[in-house]
């Protein structure tokens, strides 16, 4: 039997081209959506999740899980009480994801528990960086572990630390070490202002950014405001991605429920009135700027933790109009699988 290669070659010298159908398939892009920050969840709860997530055509969820730093000068990380997510709860998430049908990745970031105006992860500078990096690596083999024994699919070494991205030599090492005990794609997740400083994209699988940029100077903007805001930036990126080779996964994109979550998307206490129309003109706008581009890898959305609604300013776009936008856009990007004899 001759390669379907050979078949379309010889089509191509007939003048009447591969069919569709038999060309190779495009990579598939990951349709991911997270589940954020939670000490513990009940199995029944937990379960209803993960269905809908499925429902909603995701193939992967992202499980976030955090260590906590006292404040940006600390050397120490580590779990904080009712905050980190349980082992054991870590565990049962990542099993009952596998079992529902979706791929898992295993997202560790770190919580600056005392912040001054301006601080936050990206902004850390402690007072012995070799401290710090015996803790931050004690803190990412921990859950690498944790990934290697469930089969995550994708783990994260890192997200957002702005202030380490030049450390070529300590990130070598992170990376050499965690590739030791975990098989699967390395990820690390940039700030979405601070993706091309960083030193060590070649070291890892997965390109991530996060994605909270503003679209809009007004809380009225509409839909056509928002999609040029989003092609401006999607321009950059992807000419940035062809310039290194590699494709970007947006690792966060979010926009919460209230009036000028726009405007701000990384602003969640705004203290505005819930505005579901706007959470649903931004990510339409993300998702009209970005269907099709080929420097893609995908996006895990911000995120479906909580109970959502009509009412709520969260993220969340569980049981709001944006779900249906994500729904629609993920049905579309699902794989079609050729019928069978076909």
């Amino acid at each position: 039997m001759r390669s379907m290669g050979t078949f379309c070659i010889a089509l191509l010298l007939l003048g009447t081209g591969c069919p569709a159908a038999l060309a190779r398939p495009a990579k598939p892009v990951i349709r991911g959506m997270a589940l954020g920050h939670y000490t513990d969840i009940r199995t029944p709860a937990l379960e209803k999740m993960l269905k809908e997530l499925v429902s909603l055509g995701a193939s992967h969820v992202s499980l976030v899980v955090s260590w906590s730093m006292h404040d940006v000068r600390s050397t120490k990380i580590g779990p904080r009480k009712d905050y980190t997510t349980y082992k054991k709860v870590l565990k049962r998430m990542i099993s009952r994801a596998h079992a529902n049908g979706l791929k898992v990745i295993l997202f560790p970031i770190i919580d600056v528990q005392n912040r001054k105006p301006l601080e936050w992860r990206g902004t850390i500078k402690p007072k012995s960086w070799d401290d710090w990096w015996r803790s931050y690596r004690r803190f990412i083999h921990h859950y690498a572990e944790v990934a290697a024994r469930g089969g995550v699919e994708v783990f994260c070494v890192g997200s957002e630390l702005v202030s380490t991205e030049k450390m070529h030599k300590r990130w070598t090492k992170l990376i050499s070490g965690v590739r030791k005990v975990y098989r699967g794609k390395l990820l690390y997740s940039a700030n979405w202002d601070h993706y091309e400083p960083v030193s060590f994209w070649k070291l890892v699988d997965v390109v991530g950014l996060t994605a909270y940029y503003s679209l809009a100077k007004r809380k009225d903007a509409d839909e056509e405001t928002m999609l040029r805001a989003w092609k401006q930036v999607r321009d950059r990126i992807a000419g940035w991605a062809r310039r290194i080779d590699r494709r970007v996964l947006f690792t966060e994109v979010g926009y919460p429920s209230l009036d000028g979550g726009a405007v701000h998307p990384w602003d969640y206490t705004q203290g505005t009135r819930a505005d579901m129309e706007e959470q649903r003109r931004a990510f339409s706008a993300f998702v009209r700027a970005w269907d099709g581009v080929k420097e893609l890898e995908g996006v895990v959305f911000w995120d479906w933790y909580g109970a959502g609604g009509p009412k709520d300013k969260r993220y969340t776009p569980r049981k709001k109009p944006a779900e249906e936008v994500i729904r629609r856009w993920f049905k579309k990007l699902a794989p079609k699988k050729l019928a069978a004899g076909k």
